[in-house]
């Protein structure tokens, strides 16, 4: 048994870039991040298990002089986790830590057992000097190993820490008379890695990696994606599965190729506060895909290539969780 550490980051776009991405953006799905469990089998999608003890965020409430605006910053992470919290279809009982469970302590590295939300620790921000923010999850691979909170690990895939730093040499605003990129924008994308999902292509939804001016709504994509790591007992919406095989001409199956699920209507499926975007997923090694998470709706089910301009490094993992060295990308877009 061993536990490891992954490290998920949102960059910023200029506004020339984000028109740039708008125009060519090809809509991939949402993705959880996976870990092949040590004992060998199938990679397992990671997520917290609540049963095993209570997960609770805790805010280092210091603030540099980048971060501006009327807002409090608990104010902000606490909307974050709220919307991800009112998705449909979702049972997420996570909470944040009183007064008294806020914390001046900094990042560690190796883990910690508390799950910090900070704005001025010193984390990894050296591989890319655009990135906003990062989570890092420690995961075990394996059942049996402690989890840090005086039980054991019960799966390979088990979230037991994650915490989120903030770049300090960005600037940041949490609203009226703040300066910078929206906070809470960036905050909605770190809190659906602390759940466990990892990037999506799908412009503009909130797992998409580069942050837009300000969103803060949930996309169907982010819905289909955190409904299917932490189903509710009773759903909201009935949702369905659309299954397949995507095969190169010459019948062996395509590993990693982008397979979505594209309304064919104006029909708003799910409602709210809920933005409507392509729903879908990637295939397997065999070249097999189920689409979870589909309302009821009328589709066109395209797959197409991870080949630009979000690619094989931006869902890290993806392709090392089974095996491979990357995903496949030597065909072209079909559709049916």
């Amino acid at each position: 048994m061993s536990v490891r550490r992954e490290r998920r980051a949102i960059v910023v776009i200029s506004l020339l870039l984000a028109v740039a991405f708008l125009l060519v953006m090809p809509a991939f799905p949402w993705l959880a991040q996976f870990t092949p469990p040590s004992g060998g089998g199938a990679p397992a999608a990671d997520h917290w298990d609540f049963s095993a003890f209570p997960v609770v965020w805790n805010l280092n409430p210091q603030k540099g002089s980048n971060i501006t605006g009327g807002r409090a910053v608990a104010d902000v992470m606490q909307a974050s986790f709220n919307t991800w919290q009112a998705a449909p279809n979702a049972a997420l009982p996570v909470t944040r830590g009183s007064d008294v469970g806020d914390t001046s302590a900094g990042f560690s590295a190796s883990g910690n057992n508390t799950n910090l939300i900070c704005f001025v620790c010193q984390g990894d921000f050296t591989r890319d000097a655009e990135t906003l923010a990062v989570t890092i999850t420690t995961i075990e691979n394996a059942s049996g190993g402690s989890d840090g909170h005086g039980g054991r690990s019960r799966f390979a895939g088990q979230i037991i820490d994650a915490d989120i730093l903030f770049n300090p040499a960005h600037q940041f605003s949490t609203g009226a008379g703040g300066t910078g990129q929206d906070l809470q924008t960036v905050a909605t994308h770190e809190v659906g890695h602390f759940f466990g999902l990892d990037h999506s292509a799908v412009v503009r939804a909130i797992m998409f990696p580069f942050a837009p001016p300000s969103e803060t709504a949930l996309s169907y994509d982010d819905v289909a994606g955190i409904s299917q790591l932490y189903p509710k007992a009773s759903a909201d919406v009935a949702l369905g599965t659309i299954s397949g095989t995507v095969r190169f001409a010459g019948g062996g199956g395509v590993f990693g190729a982008h397979v979505f699920a594209e309304s064919a209507t104006g029909n708003q499926p799910i409602g709210g506060n809920i933005r409507k975007s392509p729903i879908g997923t990637m295939s397997l090694p065999d070249g097999s895909y189920q689409i979870r998470g589909v309302p009821p709706d009328s589709y066109i089910v395209v797959a197409e290539p991870l080949d630009s301009p979000v690619g094989n490094g931006d869902i890290q993992g993806y392709a090392r969780a089974f095996g491979q060295g990357s995903v496949q990308t030597n065909f072209t877009t079909r559709w049916h």
